[in-house]
């Protein structure tokens, strides 16, 4: 605060703040905590005040100040980094923020304990684990968060990397292949450099050819569902010979697919599907290992006929199998007309055997009827009237 007398200025400097005195705009000294009076004949002196807690001396003349004035410097912390590093900066012990290559810090000694941890960025840029649990933990892996100058790109100094379970990721910093990442949660400095990966599923799992009208041999159209089972053996071979894994897998299955279908007659097709199993697997299997993938099972899940063509072969089977039901009928007439003869030739040349057959017979008819009356016994039965009632 300043009070202006007739000759004479009251500036009034406050606790926690820090004052210069100028004289016509030059630096005269550093004004501490209380009442001052000054003698100001030609209205030539004014006082700037910064804030002690405020952490950062930031001012157009800040430099020019530090450097030529001793008494400036000692009240300001002044670090410096290279294009190749960054800052860790801690306040009071705790992680106040990530600060960008190449940056100037001006910092008021009266806001804190101060410490500052430069990081090369020339060699292995992975994260410690306890700054990256201190970061996350903080919320500061954010480029709203990143100590640096207005004019600078901003952007989040580390680059998470979540790899799951039975799963892979390849590293490359500035396009280039680093290393290959197991499971884990990991962090890359990334404020320099640029940090991308490549994720891999090491399970096996299924791949689909869906939907495909393939021209058969004979010149029929035929939509064919081909279903395979492929795993990752090697992601390295795979990232480095093809961009697009998935779509390189599908592609050969496809190619090989409409290949052999294109080559087979459609009753061919459909006598031996394992034959297009087969063949398949035998087209594909070593294209596919030389990309680091193991082709573990292929097989056809259908063959979907056309309208016309489906209808023709319904009338085919129903008609085969017409054909064999008048076989079977006349294979079991002829069966039971033979028993017939022979029961008759024994009968003929067997009058006891006769007998009984009769006695077999009113047995059954007896089943079927109320009352039986018998007169003059078996006898006369058999040799006369039987009277049923």
């Amino acid at each position: 605060m300043t009070k202006q007398g007739k000759f004479i200025k009251v500036f009034i400097v406050a606790e926690n703040t820090i004052a210069f005195l100028y004289r016509n705009q030059q630096f005269m000294q550093v004004l501490p905590a209380g009442e001052h009076r000054l003698w100001d004949f030609s209205n030539t002196l004014t006082m700037k005040q910064f804030a002690a807690n405020s952490m950062y001396y930031s001012d157009a003349d800040s430099f020019y100040l530090i450097k030529t004035y001793p008494e400036v410097a000692e009240l300001v912390h002044v670090w410096r980094l290279g294009n190749d590093e960054l800052g860790l900066l801690y306040i009071d012990g705790q992680l106040c923020g990530v600060v960008a290559p190449g940056e100037i810090l001006h910092l008021w000694k009266s806001a804190g304990e101060f410490r500052l941890d430069k990081v090369a960025l020339t060699g292995d840029l992975e994260v410690a684990r306890s700054v990256l649990e201190e970061i996350k933990h903080r919320g500061k892996n954010d480029s709203t968060k990143l100590i640096a100058t207005k004019s600078s790109v901003k952007r989040a100094p580390v680059a998470m990397v979540e790899v799951k379970p039975q799963h892979a990721s390849l590293l490359y910093v500035d396009g280039k292949f680093m290393r290959t990442l197991g499971a884990g949660t990991y962090g890359f400095w990334q404020l320099s450099n640029t940090v991308t990966v490549k994720n891999f599923d090491l399970r096996s799992r299924n791949q689909e050819v869906s939907g495909q009208d393939i021209l058969t041999k004979d010149r029929v159209t035929v939509r064919v569902n081909l279903s395979a089972t492929v795993k990752t053996l090697d992601p390295v071979i795979a990232a480095e010979q093809v961009e697009n894994l998935d779509e390189y897998i599908y592609k050969s299955l496809q190619l090989a697919l409409r290949e052999v279908v294109g080559t087979k007659t459609l009753d061919a097709l459909l006598e031996d599907k394992l034959y297009v199993n087969q063949t398949v697997k035998a087209l594909v299997e070593q294209e596919l290992h030389s990309v680091g993938v193991r082709l573990e099972r292929v097989g056809v899940k259908d063959i979907i006929l056309p309208g016309e063509i489906k209808a023709i072969l319904n009338q085919v089977v129903e008609a085969q199998k017409a054909a064999e039901a008048n076989v079977i009928k006349r294979r079991e007439e002829t069966a039971a007309t033979r028993s017939l003869q022979n029961t008759a030739k024994m009968m003929e040349n067997n009058p006891t055997l006769l007998r009984l057959k009769e006695l077999e017979s009113l047995e059954k008819v007896s089943e079927k009827v109320s009352n039986l009356n018998v007169y003059g016994g078996v006898d006369q039965l058999l040799r006369e009237t039987v009277k049923l009632t």
